[in-house]
């Protein structure tokens, strides 16, 4: 989802202001019809409405098709030259003035928005350094000039402290092509939906609606980030429900996979840094295949020994059976840029029963061993952690 952007567009900013500096005096502006939204002035100019009405105000999206320009844009020669340079269909345009000392509060334009077809520009024509303009919590600074979308469907809110008023060009459009290309290699802002997976899908059907090669592109990526995360959700619900510990946690160092890391037993995993969901597993992996009061002690980097050695199998025999126990595909844990690029091998033996690290697995007591438990085997599994310090009983027995 893009939260805004600055759209690359040469506006000939001074030739605006000298047309429509006239009207700041000479023209009758109508009081914003949103009564309830804004405190203080904010006034309306129509110059592009639903059958071109010099006095209707509203910027009615959704149930109007025939927006016309008013008389007052016929005039405006400049204005319409920049118009005209926009290659989209222009809906509702007008200048809309905040007061200075005004507010405008925080609301939705609900639905207005790139992802829904139809796309909110602003143009500052007269501003001043003391607006703040606040896209969630995110403020703006828009000068004089710029050309910015606005997800108008996000809650948004604008206050002017200066002691000038603050007057924009708003033009809004349908999404086409050239837009959704202007939008998306400006300088934006984009976030995705990982907490709402019915809101992403929605946002992606909506994507496809618009239907230009864009919105499409935009859509399978979203597609590819809302995968991704509810693969990891799925894995993080896995880890804790067999009683590992984990935190989601910004790692700052360098670690052997991206991302993720050890640390007092528990495993850190930096959402924004995960290269592979998979990788969840195989640490998870190291952890379970010990028990407890080793697995305590387990931090980065693991020693290599023959403990960690022996777990480094466990782990690669632990993960690919945590695979199958979720119905997932392996190659998600062993994919092409780990193990030395042999992931494909080691799945192609354990689907050949040519079980690499199981019998350490055995020996810990965390899988069936061949032929008993009513013919039950790898990768069918008996405890998804060590319950036994099998390392202290065989030291123990020698």
């Amino acid at each position: 989802m893009i939260c805004f952007s600055k759209l690359n567009l040469n506006v000939n900013i001074q030739s605006l202001q000298k047309e429509l500096n006239d009207l700041l005096t000479n023209n009758t502006w109508m009081p914003h019809y949103s009564t309830a939204d804004y405190v203080g002035n904010w006034h309306v100019l129509p110059l592009r409405t639903p059958g071109g009405k010099a006095d209707n105000p509203f910027a009615d999206l959704f149930s109007q098709d025939d927006f016309e320009d008013t008389i007052l844009l016929n005039k405006l020669s400049e204005t319409t030259r920049f118009l005209a340079e926009l290659e989209c269909e222009k809906l509702s345009v007008r200048l809309l003035n905040l007061h200075k000392g005004s507010v405008i509060k925080a609301h939705r334009d609900l639905e207005l928005s790139f992802e829904h077809g139809e796309a909110r520009l602003h143009v500052p024509i007269f501003t001043n350094p003391q607006v703040e303009f606040y896209v969630d919590k995110d403020r703006i600074l828009m000068n004089e000039g710029d050309c910015w979308y606005i997800n108008a469907n996000i809650k948004h809110q604008v206050a002017n402290r200066g002691t000038r008023d603050r007057i924009h060009l708003v033009i809004d459009c349908k999404v086409n092509d050239w837009l959704a290309k202007q939008i998306t290699i400006g300088t934006k802002k984009t976030v995705f939906i990982k907490k709402d997976p019915e809101t992403a899908q929605q946002v992606i059907k909506s994507l496809r609606k618009a239907n230009t090669s864009t919105t499409n592109d935009l859509a399978d990526e979203m597609e590819k980030e809302l995968y991704t995360n509810q693969l990891t959700a799925k894995l993080l619900n896995f880890i804790s429900e067999i009683g590992l510990e984990y935190q989601l946690e910004k790692i700052i160092e360098e670690t052997f996979l991206p991302g993720l890391k050890l640390s007092g037993g528990t495993l850190i995993i930096d959402t924004e840094k995960l290269l592979y969901p998979g990788d969840i597993l195989h640490e998870a992996g190291h952890l379970a295949c010990m028990p407890a009061e080793i697995r305590m002690e387990m931090s980065d980097s693991l020693p290599n020994d023959d403990l960690n050695n022996g777990g480094e199998m466990m782990a690669i025999a632990w993960s690919y059976a945590a695979c199958v126990n979720l119905d997932i595909d392996p190659r998600i844990v062993f994919h092409d840029n780990g193990y030395k690029g042999g992931g494909q091998n080691l799945v192609d033996n354990f689907k050949n029963g040519n079980f690499f690290g199981v019998p350490l697995l055995q020996w810990n007591g965390m899988t069936y061993p061949p032929g008993q438990e009513n013919n039950l085997s790898f990768p069918q599994m008996i405890h998804w952690t060590c319950k036994q310090n099998m390392y202290i009983n065989h030291t123990a027995e020698e």
